[in-house]
């Protein structure tokens, strides 16, 4: 995607999430000293939308209509912006944002062709209800977008699934329930486990991922949930796993794809800074931004 600018839309919600305080993560990265050091630096971020729930909803609507109000006002505003080839990155918030932001490029590209996703993720966040023990939605998403589960999240911008399996490739895991699992195996999803990673490292497996997706689509992005960091590196997150991927290993892996056309849009998801020690976390997010916008220069 073309763009000379890095556009950042906020999704300042962890109303789906394992607690509360991923909803301040956005707020945290819009306010802080280290991406004010970019942009004072030269560097061209601007800021398109700061989504946060409506007021009352926890009071007047269930859990699945508050984030079907929120994905429908992100993904409206992520098809904007891609369909002006313009590069996004979504920072949540919990990982229900990913139902609005890949409904979004859905949204903007779906009659020139397919698009596709590499979901970097500790976990596969590809419950339904019915298969979910805790019954929190942030860890539906990728079942959401791929046409399971309910029918307010499936039905952003377009009834219906916006990826098709054979599209989506996941990396990272090394955290998952029985029901999610049969689920992937049985749509036959592409699943990079960490043992896989740790035998044949992480810039050959995200290669080997970009490039079979970018085979078969016309556009993809990538779904950056901060847990796929060990954390160690990374604490500030929702649901912390350990033995995780190296930040540094990410950063350089993910380098040689930021500048790649293809790639519309980019989400990094449950920062919670309550969690974090000594803003290692913020930090680690704010390095990914500028390798971002350099690319996009």
């Amino acid at each position: 995607m073309a763009g000379d600018k890095l556009h950042l839309i906020g999704y300042a919600s962890g109303a789906a999430g394992a607690n509360p305080h991923c909803g301040e993560g956005p707020l945290v990265i819009q306010q802080s000293s280290f991406l004010s050091a970019l942009t004072n630096a030269g560097m061209a971020i601007q800021w398109e939308a700061m989504i946060h729930p409506a007021v009352l909803s926890t009071s007047v609507l269930r859990i699945d209509e508050i984030v079907q109000q929120l994905c429908e006002a992100l993904a409206k505003k992520v098809s904007v912006l891609v369909s002006q080839k313009q590069f996004l990155v979504v920072i949540g918030g919990d990982h229900t944002c990913a139902i609005g932001t890949w409904s979004g490029v859905y949204d903007a590209v779906h009659q020139e062709g397919d698009i596709g996703l590499i979901w970097i993720d500790a976990h596969m966040d590809s419950h339904t209800p019915e298969t979910s023990e805790s019954g929190r939605l942030h860890g539906m998403p990728l079942a959401s977008l791929m046409g399971y589960g309910y029918p307010t999240l499936t039905s952003i911008l377009h009834y219906g699934p916006k990826l098709k399996p054979e599209n989506i490739c996941l990396i990272g895991v090394r955290s998952f329930e029985r029901g999610e699992a049969e689920l992937l195996k049985r749509l036959n999803v592409r699943v990079y486990l960490m043992e896989e990673i740790k035998e044949r490292g992480l810039s050959i497996v995200i290669q080997e991922a970009a490039d079979r997706i970018r085979s078969q689509t016309v556009a993809y992005g990538l779904s950056l949930d901060l847990d796929s960091i060990d954390p160690k590196e990374a604490p500030g997150v929702g649901v912390p796993e350990p033995d995780g991927i190296h930040g540094g290993d990410l950063l350089s892996s993910l380098s040689s794809l930021v500048a790649d056309p293809k790639l519309a849009a980019m989400e990094i998801v449950e920062f919670d800074p309550e969690r974090d020690r000594d803003q290692i976390t913020e930090k680690l997010i704010i390095r990914f931004l500028e390798i971002l916008v350099k690319a996009k220069k």
